[in-house]
């Protein structure tokens, strides 16, 4: 069988990474103040964004797991006389109010395909009578729009970049603990009195700090809280590889490099071994660079190759359980462009080939393959069912543009069942920097198939892989391309 490498979870306690991953482990992360864009209403959906979600869940076999919040999340002020869902301003509730939320904002909570779990974050940020009033206002709206359809519930969003602009430059851990637990007792008695049902099982995410490096850390946070941290169900931390305008960032150092993508999650796996909550530990938000990201680095192939390669070494790891890709109107890291010129942008296809591999998370075992090969370029992931290889992933990380001369490839031998059959399906576009023409499987899901699978002439899928008699399964992938194999 295939040879593998000693995954990070092996330096932590057997304890931290025995338990399965978390279904639907490729799930997403929505700005609040965007949301309704993404989704349109119950009642009138977003049908492009619609078709997009369900091609993801379809892959994984369960609904997507979809976190709603983010900074907009801890600047929105609730307006009742809104009469849109968002807003810039509401002088009638808050003239000071960065951003706001009327009563319909609620009503695109169910308008994702069925099977899709939300978690809806409250307001921290405005620690005021507007943020009390929002509070107590929008928790009845909030409960009984995601009666059926809660996965947690959220206070508060990377509570250490409060510190200089929120909060005055002496804001501690401590005071942090004082208003999350506040603030979720509150939320918690408004519970009781509007959604009954939901008040005897509440669970949160939480710190949601910004990275592992934040100045806030989880250990001074809840050093002992007791009870209280009983309710948190799942240890959140955020991710970015870098900032978008931060200089030396580059499309194959920053993104396509698997010692990048390394170096970025093990500071996660070790952050964990802090943790005093009794809890499992997601991503809870992600993506390429902060900021948005950056146009030609976020929005091009090589962000989703990068997409795939940091979905499977996290899931490597045992000790992530969950992360969520970050999605935001008009960002060049959005998978998707939700309304005007509809389009699905490159990152998009690497979620697709990483929800592929990692299809019913909650029943596998990911370990990376030595694959004897550029440690840093050359990418190999293998996903264990009762203790048998049954997929093969392997990124092959080199940049090549298109049109800048002959485009080069790698050979490489997997060591598998003999005579074992494989499917192979690619994850391929014409060079690392473009932006359109992307495909997974030899297919597309454009806006002019609304987001449905649309097959492309001339491009590879399903083509079956032999292995030899001596299970010597070898298959070539071209420079800037990845490749998903599946044990026919």
């Amino acid at each position: 069988m295939a040879k593998y490498l000693v995954p990070a979870s092996l330096l932590l306690s057997q304890s931290m990474a025995a338990a399965a991953l978390f279904d639907s482990y490729v799930s997403l992360s929505f700005e609040l103040i965007g949301f309704p864009t993404f989704a349109g209403t119950k009642s009138n959906p977003n049908a492009f964004s619609h078709n997009l979600m369900q091609n993801l869940a379809d892959l994984q076999g369960s609904g997507i797991v979809t976190r709603i919040g983010g900074n907009s999340g801890d600047r929105a002020i609730y307006d009742p006389t809104l009469a849109t869902s968002t807003a810039s301003a509401c002088p009638n509730a808050d003239p000071g109010a960065w951003q706001c939320i009327g009563t319909t904002f609620f009503e695109s909570y169910g308008a994702f395909p069925a099977g899709t779990r939300y978690s809806h974050q409250f307001n921290l940020g405005a620690y005021n009578s507007s943020g009390w009033n929002t509070l107590v206002k929008t928790v009845p709206l909030a409960c009984k729009a995601l009666e059926g359809q809660l996965e947690f519930w959220e206070v508060g969003n990377e509570p250490d970049l409060f510190i200089n602009s929120r909060r005055p430059s002496t804001y501690s851990a401590s005071q942090y603990a004082a208003e999350w637990l506040n603030t979720t007792e509150h939320f918690e008695s408004y519970l009781r009195t509007a959604c009954p049902d939901l008040a005897g099982n509440v669970k949160y995410i939480a710190p949601s700090l910004s990275s592992p490096g934040a100045k806030l850390h989880i250990a001074d946070i809840f050093p002992d809280e007791g009870n209280a941290t009983q309710k948190i169900t799942q240890v959140s931390v955020h991710n970015y590889m870098n900032g978008a305008t931060v200089p030396g960032v580059t499309l194959q150092n920053t993104l396509m490099s698997h010692n990048a993508v390394v170096g970025s999650i093990n500071n996660h796996v070790n952050y964990a071994k802090t943790s005093p909550i009794a809890a499992d530990y997601i991503i809870g938000e992600h993506n390429s660079l902060y900021g948005g990201g950056a146009s030609g680095l976020s929005d091009v192939f090589g962000a989703a190759l990068w997409a795939m390669e940091f979905s499977l070494y996290a899931a490597s790891t045992g000790v992530i359980k969950r992360i969520h890709f970050h999605q935001s109107v008009g960002s060049p890291y959005a998978a998707w462009v939700p309304s005007g010129t509809l389009a699905t942008n490159a990152p998009y296809y690497g979620k697709l080939a990483a929800s592929t591999f990692l299809a019913n998370s909650s029943t596998i075992e990911v370990k990376t393959l030595a694959l004897n090969k550029d440690a840093d370029k050359d990418s190999g992931y293998g996903a264990y069912i009762g203790g048998n290889l049954e997929r093969v992933a392997v990124l092959n990380l080199r940049q090549y543009n298109a049109g800048s001369g002959t485009r080069g490839s790698q050979t490489y031998t997997v060591k598998v069942d003999p005579n074992s059959s494989w499917t192979s399906q690619r994850l391929t576009a014409a060079g690392a920097t473009d932006k359109t023409g992307v495909t997974f499987n030899g297919f597309s899901y454009d806006a002019d198939s609304n987001g449905l699978a649309k097959r492309v002439n001339g491009k590879e899928s399903n083509t079956i892989i032999q292995a030899d008699g001596s299970g010597n399964l070898s298959f070539t992938v071209q420079n800037s391309e990845a490749i998903v194999l599946l044990k026919a």
